[in-house]
């Protein structure tokens, strides 16, 4: 536990001077241009789907025994 304490708190300060340094604006820069790809795909995705998709009539016939 302490083990994960230091280290949590390394990464931290770390992240923190990278932060301060400017040098994590192109990685926010590219997941933000990322997550906005995926979300283009995924409603041009459902788009197709719903275009796919047609009603199927069922109709019952009677048994014959």
């Amino acid at each position: 536990m302490i083990r994960t304490l230091i280290f949590g708190a390394i990464a931290g300060y770390v992240g923190k001077k990278l932060y301060d340094d400017g040098k994590l604006d192109q990685f926010r820069d590219d997941l933000v241009s990322r997550y906005n790809q995926a979300k283009a795909d995924l409603s041009d995705q459902r788009a197709a789907d719903t275009k796919i998709s047609t009603p199927v009539s069922h109709t019952a016939t009677p048994l014959v025994s």
